[in-house]
């Protein structure tokens, strides 16, 4: 059986097709995108509605350098869902959605939402460091998903450099990566000069820099790494000659290229050649030519 005759190479009207497949796997990361925004604006409106609860969520939260040192480390992943004000989350949101959404539908949903998150961490840890070394108050708090939303400007500002974007309220359009180094500028300058918000300008610019750097060399990386939970970690099939046994060897190594087939193919499909290694590579080829010579002599024997 070739690669075309497999469930996801087939037409709509053959059980779960590909083109079903593909618009479930993009509704699923599109749903990422829409899912942090509610998780985001859930705990904004818990907090609004209930004052006791809020402050609770706020002082457990929200990121402070001395806290984390005296061990309250889930705050450099909390404070990512928190907001400071109406405006605030509005902010974040909008550019959540508008960032995030082409980045999501090229990234699979646990991609995009590791990559978002170590972008508010880089924020947060470049925030602690800043209040250790006494530029910041190690007491001042900090909240908001700014250093995620920038990280995403980063990852576009190198991926697509000269994609247009509007802000508001500039009344003309500029390139994405004038925009990231604008925003850069800004944040550097504020920090250097301590102005207003300049911790928050901290994490920004940490945010911007670790998504930019993703795009950059990043993606070079995850591929490289195969990073999969270790009870889920696949093994590449270990490569075997052409078997010239009898007809149960031959079932059995037919069988074996075909399980690496479809597995090495649906990592394409779901994740696209990129995030496939040198092994799987050659595996591929190896079980694909294994089968190439197989069709052939069948061809062979039936012309006989």
């Amino acid at each position: 059986m070739g690669w075309q005759d497999r469930d996801y190479a087939k037409g709509a009207n053959h059980g779960r097709s590909a083109s079903a497949m593909g618009g479930a796997a993009r509704a699923w990361t599109k749903d990422i995108v829409k899912l942090l925004m509610i998780v985001n604006v859930t705990i904004f409106v818990l907090g609004a509605l209930s004052r006791p609860l809020g402050r609770l969520i706020f002082e457990w939260g929200a990121m402070q350098t001395q806290a984390v040192f005296d061990g309250d480390i889930w705050r450099l992943f909390t404070s990512q869902y928190l907001h400071g004000g109406t405006l605030h989350l509005l902010m974040n949101m909008v550019a959540l959605y508008f960032l995030g959404r082409p980045i999501a539908q090229m990234w699979s949903t646990k991609r995009f939402f590791v990559i978002y998150t170590l972008c508010g961490l880089a924020g947060n840890l470049f925030f602690t460091f800043l209040g250790w070394r006494g530029v910041i108050d190690p007491q001042v708090p900090a909240v908001g998903a700014s250093g995620c939303v920038l990280g995403l400007l980063g990852i576009l500002a190198v991926r697509f450099p000269t994609a247009t974007v509007y802000v508001f309220p500039i009344p003309f359009p500029m390139k994405i990566r004038t925009l990231a180094m604008i925003l850069a500028g800004f944040a550097i300058l504020t920090v250097i000069d301590r102005g207003r918000n300049y911790g928050g300008e901290a994490c920004h610019l940490a945010g911007l820099a670790f998504g930019a750097w993703w795009a950059w060399k990043g993606e070079s990386w995850w591929a490289g790494s195969e990073w999969r939970l270790p009870r889920r970690k696949a093994r590449a099939a270990k490569p075997r000659p052409a078997s010239k046994g009898g007809f149960t060897d031959r079932v059995a190594q037919r069988r074996a290229d075909a399980e690496t087939i479809d597995r090495i193919l649906r990592k394409v499909y779901d994740g696209g050649v990129h995030t496939l290694s040198e092994t799987e590579k050659r595996s591929l080829k190896e079980a694909t030519e294994r089968q190439r010579t197989e069709e052939q002599g069948a061809e062979r024997l039936d012309r006989m």
